[in-house]
Protein backbone atom coordinates (compact mmCIF):
# COMPACT_ATOMS: atom_id res chain seq x y z
CA UNK A 1 0.00 0.00 0.00
CA UNK A 2 1.17 3.54 -0.72
CA UNK A 3 -0.20 7.00 -0.02
CA UNK A 4 -0.09 8.34 -3.58
CA UNK A 5 -3.12 10.18 -4.93
CA UNK A 6 -5.10 8.13 -7.47
CA UNK A 7 -3.78 10.22 -10.38
CA UNK A 8 -0.18 9.49 -9.36
CA UNK A 9 -0.87 5.75 -9.05
CA UNK A 10 -2.13 5.67 -12.64
CA UNK A 11 0.72 7.81 -13.97
CA UNK A 12 3.27 5.66 -12.13
CA UNK A 13 1.68 2.51 -13.54
CA UNK A 14 2.00 3.93 -17.06
CA UNK A 15 5.58 5.09 -16.47
CA UNK A 16 6.52 1.57 -15.40
CA UNK A 17 5.27 0.22 -18.75
CA UNK A 18 8.45 1.62 -20.28
CA UNK A 19 10.51 -1.09 -18.56
CA UNK A 20 7.91 -3.84 -19.06
CA UNK A 21 4.22 -4.52 -18.64
CA UNK A 22 4.68 -7.53 -16.37
CA UNK A 23 6.59 -5.67 -13.67
CA UNK A 24 4.17 -2.73 -13.86
CA UNK A 25 1.14 -4.98 -13.43
CA UNK A 26 2.80 -6.92 -10.61
CA UNK A 27 3.57 -3.68 -8.78
CA UNK A 28 0.36 -1.67 -9.31
CA UNK A 29 -2.56 -4.13 -9.62
CA UNK A 30 -4.54 -4.89 -6.46
CA UNK A 31 -4.71 -8.61 -5.51
CA UNK A 32 -8.49 -8.47 -6.08
CA UNK A 33 -8.23 -6.29 -9.18
CA UNK A 34 -10.28 -6.52 -12.35
CA UNK A 35 -8.97 -5.82 -15.87
CA UNK A 36 -11.52 -5.15 -18.58
CA UNK A 37 -10.82 -4.63 -22.28
CA UNK A 38 -13.32 -3.95 -25.04
CA UNK A 39 -14.48 -7.21 -26.60
CA UNK A 40 -12.38 -9.46 -24.37
CA UNK A 41 -13.33 -11.42 -21.25
CA UNK A 42 -12.89 -9.66 -17.91
CA UNK A 43 -9.94 -10.86 -15.85
CA UNK A 44 -10.63 -10.95 -12.11
CA UNK A 45 -7.87 -11.32 -9.53
CA UNK A 46 -4.21 -10.50 -9.92
CA UNK A 47 -3.26 -14.09 -10.87
CA UNK A 48 -5.82 -14.13 -13.71
CA UNK A 49 -4.70 -10.68 -14.84
CA UNK A 50 -1.03 -11.71 -14.94
CA UNK A 51 -1.92 -14.92 -16.83
CA UNK A 52 -3.89 -12.88 -19.41
CA UNK A 53 -1.00 -10.43 -19.70
CA UNK A 54 1.39 -13.33 -20.33
CA UNK A 55 -0.90 -14.53 -23.13
CA UNK A 56 -0.95 -11.00 -24.58
CA UNK A 57 2.86 -10.81 -24.42
CA UNK A 58 3.22 -14.21 -26.14
CA UNK A 59 0.89 -13.28 -28.99
CA UNK A 60 1.54 -9.58 -29.51
CA UNK A 61 5.27 -9.72 -28.69
CA UNK A 62 5.31 -6.10 -27.53
CA UNK A 63 6.09 -6.14 -23.80
CA UNK A 64 6.80 -2.41 -23.42
CA UNK A 65 4.70 0.72 -23.69
CA UNK A 66 4.72 4.47 -23.43
CA UNK A 67 1.56 6.46 -22.88
CA UNK A 68 0.92 9.73 -24.65
CA UNK A 69 -1.66 11.29 -22.35
CA UNK A 70 -4.21 13.44 -24.19
CA UNK A 71 -6.61 14.05 -21.29
CA UNK A 72 -6.81 12.97 -17.68
CA UNK A 73 -9.61 13.62 -15.21
CA UNK A 74 -10.17 12.58 -11.62
CA UNK A 75 -13.60 11.77 -10.23
CA UNK A 76 -13.32 11.94 -6.47
CA UNK A 77 -10.38 10.45 -4.61
CA UNK A 78 -10.27 7.05 -6.28
CA UNK A 79 -11.28 7.25 -9.96
CA UNK A 80 -9.12 8.39 -12.88
CA UNK A 81 -10.31 8.72 -16.47
CA UNK A 82 -7.79 8.79 -19.31
CA UNK A 83 -7.77 9.58 -23.01
CA UNK A 84 -4.47 8.46 -24.42
CA UNK A 85 -2.41 6.91 -27.16
CA UNK A 86 -0.62 3.75 -26.09
CA UNK A 87 2.64 3.23 -27.98
CA UNK A 88 3.75 -0.41 -27.72
CA UNK A 89 7.05 -1.99 -28.82
CA UNK A 90 9.52 -4.84 -28.45
CA UNK A 91 13.29 -5.26 -28.53
CA UNK A 92 13.22 -5.90 -32.31
CA UNK A 93 11.61 -2.47 -32.90
CA UNK A 94 8.17 -3.91 -33.69
CA UNK A 95 5.75 -1.09 -32.87
CA UNK A 96 2.04 -0.41 -32.61
CA UNK A 97 0.02 2.59 -31.38
CA UNK A 98 -3.63 2.72 -30.36
CA UNK A 99 -6.06 5.40 -29.15
CA UNK A 100 -7.69 4.33 -25.89
CA UNK A 101 -10.07 5.66 -23.25
CA UNK A 102 -9.56 4.16 -19.81
CA UNK A 103 -11.06 4.12 -16.34
CA UNK A 104 -9.04 3.30 -13.25
CA UNK A 105 -10.34 2.81 -9.73
CA UNK A 106 -7.82 2.90 -6.90
CA UNK A 107 -8.05 1.13 -3.54
CA UNK A 108 -5.30 0.97 -0.93
CA UNK A 109 -2.92 2.70 -3.34
CA UNK A 110 -3.35 0.02 -6.03
CA UNK A 111 -5.47 -0.37 -9.16
CA UNK A 112 -8.57 -2.37 -8.24
CA UNK A 113 -10.32 -1.82 -11.60
CA UNK A 114 -8.66 -1.12 -14.94
CA UNK A 115 -11.02 -0.78 -17.90
CA UNK A 116 -9.96 0.18 -21.43
CA UNK A 117 -12.36 1.15 -24.20
CA UNK A 118 -11.08 1.18 -27.76
CA UNK A 119 -11.78 0.31 -31.36
CA UNK A 120 -10.72 -3.35 -31.45
CA UNK A 121 -9.88 -3.09 -35.15
CA UNK A 122 -6.68 -1.33 -34.00
CA UNK A 123 -5.54 -4.74 -32.76
CA UNK A 124 -5.62 -8.22 -34.21
CA UNK A 125 -8.28 -9.37 -31.74
CA UNK A 126 -8.88 -12.66 -33.57
CA UNK A 127 -5.26 -13.70 -33.13
CA UNK A 128 -5.31 -12.62 -29.50
CA UNK A 129 -8.38 -14.72 -28.78
CA UNK A 130 -6.94 -17.66 -30.69
CA UNK A 131 -9.81 -17.77 -33.19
Amino acid sequence: MNNLPAKDVVLSFFKDWETGFTAAFERWIHPEGTWQNTGLPDQVGKDAILAWLAKYNDIMEMPYGRVEMLSLACDGDNKVLTERIDHLWNDDDKRHSAKIMGTFEIQDGLIIRYSDYFDASQFNAEAFLGQ
